[in-house]
């Protein structure tokens, strides 16, 4: 029986992932960095030091810092917090979660001082009985140690865990730790989902809701 549910964040609870591929791309631009069209793509559900990392050492000729570029792009992202929209149906979803007496943790690999600026605007770091930052672990998703985190903290057998996520990097996290892992379709394909290894894939939070009801 379900009894703990944990929740991605990017692309489950908000609908950032285009938010974060455009400021990624103004920040290559603006320091003249080519770059191919999918290596936005090949990052999604990754901290953004992984990405700015790999830009330093593979994208860029002159090898800049990628503390700088990670300057520059939340300079930028700060102009879209204000605006960032969340999942459709998710706090209907969060409500319902709530009426069934189930406890919810926040499982990202967003930093708390991301999540603290935005919620400044969003306010719902609240609903969630624990939250796991990407400052939590050592290792982030696609690696276990953030759902481990969780159910530590929480102190919930993985059989009674469900995790929503809606990329392949938290699917496959979800899964080496052992929970059942339903997949969002607001990133990625649905068969691209299965393939990532999905237990179930929903493409609304109304369909999730109707799956829920089965397993509590």
């Amino acid at each position: 029986m379900i009894t703990t549910i944990f929740f991605d964040f990017d692309g489950v609870v908000i609908d950032s992932e285009p938010v974060h591929t455009e400021t990624k791309a103004m920040v290559l631009d603006a320091y003249g960095i080519s770059y191919p069209d999918d290596v936005f793509d090949n990052f999604k559900g990754v901290p953004e030091d992984k990405f700015f990392m790999y830009a330093s050492e593979h994208l860029d000729s002159q090898h800049r810092p990628y503390e700088l570029f990670i300057k520059k792009r939340r300079e930028y992202l700060a102009e879209f917090l204000p605006k960032m929209p969340m999942i459709t149906g998710f706090l209907d979803f969060m409500e319902h979660v709530k009426l069934k007496g189930l406890r919810t943790a926040l499982v990202t690999s967003s930093t708390q001082q991301e999540l603290q600026n935005l919620d400044k605007y969003l306010n719902i770091m609240g609903l969630f009985d624990q939250v796991i930052s990407a400052d939590a672990t050592l290792r982030h998703k696609p690696f276990p140690d953030p759902y481990f985190k969780a159910l530590d903290l929480m102190e919930v057998d993985q059989d009674n865990a469900m995790v929503i996520e809606d990329s392949f990097n938290g699917i496959l996290s979800g899964k080496k730790a052992g929970c059942k892992v339903y997949a969002l379709t607001s990133t990625f394909s649905r068969q691209e989902l299965i393939n990532a290894g999905a237990d179930c894939v929903f493409d609304s939070y109304e369909e999730l809701r109707l799956l829920l009801d089965k397993e509590v």
